[in-house]
């Protein structure tokens, strides 16, 4: 059992080098514990001087030193999270409105627009991808930073999103099931619900291993959604959660 601990610690140290940041679903799903497990598995490695721990998991202890390099940002995406964002690239037309949500898979459809159009982010990370694409209008939502999940949050931020009738709204999710998309948290779960209520069209961009996991925070049902990108097609059980008029797309590698 010790070495099993032990080989556990040495990868979730090798993914926290190439990472710099690793929530507690990250890790439960890297290396198959369970939650408590991987709580556990923090609080020592963080007792050990190999990260610092943060509400929502672990950091490498020069997190947020640095803005990590296009390069570094590039090596998180695989195949699968690069074929959805091309598919959501798809449904981006000039001239629109939009918002993009922060996660991994939609960094990379921020770096990937090219269009003249208005975005709306609470991202730090696609605020800087995008601060470099002269025909986007860029509006970053400010108030608070979140140094793990890298998002803004102010509740003025929430009046803003609610009033704007976005062409579509972009949006990852931490988990999901049958009665809805949850998030870590809970500033973040309120920014998602102020969303889904003003888009003219709710795109959520998720993994299928998310209706595996489960996380606290209800940004909103599972009705509200119009566009489901997913990477591969998802089972007929969990196709019946949805409204009958929900887009499934698969997004083609």
């Amino acid at each position: 059992m010790a070495m099993y601990r032990e080989k556990r610690f040495e990868e979730i140290k090798r993914l926290l080098n190439t990472k710099q940041e690793l929530s507690i679903e990250d890790i439960m799903q890297a290396v198959g514990v369970s939650r408590d497990t991987a709580r556990r598995d923090i609080v020592a490695l963080a007792a050990a001087g190999a990260g610092r721990r943060t509400r929502g998991g672990i950091v490498s202890l020069t997190f947020g030193h640095t803005i990590p390099s296009y390069s570094m940002r590039q090596k998180l995406f695989s195949a699968e999270k690069t074929a959805m964002a091309q598919t959501a690239l798809q449904l981006i037309h000039p001239g629109g409105v939009y918002f993009v949500d922060d996660s991994t898979t939609l960094l990379k459809l921020s770096q990937s627009i090219d269009d003249s159009v208005t975005i709306y982010t609470h991202s730090l990370d696609n605020a800087i991808a995008l601060s470099v694409k002269t025909g986007v209008t860029l509006h970053l939502l400010g108030g608070r930073l979140n140094h793990h999940a890298r998002f803004f949050f102010s509740p003025a931020s929430l009046d803003t999103l609610s009033r704007i009738a976005f062409d579509a709204a972009f949006v990852g999710a931490a988990a999901m099931d049958a009665h809805g998309v949850y998030f870590a948290y809970d500033e973040d779960a309120q920014v998602k619900t102020a969303v889904a209520g003003a888009a003219r069209r709710l795109v959520v961009v998720t993994e299928l291993q998310k209706f595996q996991l489960k996380s606290t925070y209800q940004g909103f049902g599972l009705g509200a959604i119009d566009t489901l990108i997913t990477e591969r097609p998802l089972r007929e059980p969990e196709r019946m959660w949805f409204a009958p008029g929900t887009e499934f797309l698969v997004a083609k590698q």
